[in-house]
């Protein structure tokens, strides 16, 4: 794993668009994650990335897209980048960072418009500091049970 990625583990979609769809292209998912247990509420392009309930996802905060782990990534035609072993990315910026109880933190990242919120332990998320420009990356594992998408 690049030494770039700030967080990851996989997750389970719980849920897709609880409260409505409020705009047409995007869905909001509610996820729990399954080694450390952090929850995570993304929006996603639901027009190019369809994501149902039960599906299985790895999910990375990255701080650029380098495999190297340097700290400049220059994207360059034909060059091998974290894209590469993701389904869906997103570029933004961690705009709050939030103790909420005990150990717990929320982590904030706006991606233009489309939110994430980080819920878990201080420990898992503390790599996450506001005004970082994060890349947040997310590849299908597992297709939820009965659909045909992979």
């Amino acid at each position: 794993m690049s030494n770039n990625i700030i967080f990851h583990d996989e997750f389970m979609v719980e849920k897709v668009n609880p409260d409505g769809k409020k705009f047409e292209k995007v869905s909001r998912l509610i996820c729990k994650g399954i080694l450390y247990e952090v929850e995570l509420l993304v929006d996603i392009n639901s027009e190019i990335f369809e994501i149902k309930v039960e599906e299985k996802l790895g999910v990375a905060i990255a701080r650029n897209l380098s495999l190297d782990g340097s700290e400049t990534y220059e994207q360059v035609v034909g060059k091998p980048s974290l894209l590469d072993q993701y389904d869906y990315a997103m570029h933004g910026v961690a705009y709050k960072y939030k103790h909420v109880e005990g150990s717990t933190v929320e982590v904030h990242v706006s991606h233009g418009g489309l939110l994430a919120r980080l819920k878990g332990d201080e420990r898992h998320l503390a790599g996450i500091k506001v005004d970082d420009e994060v890349y947040t990356l997310i590849r299908r594992i597992e297709a939820a049970p009965g659909s045909s998408s992979a």
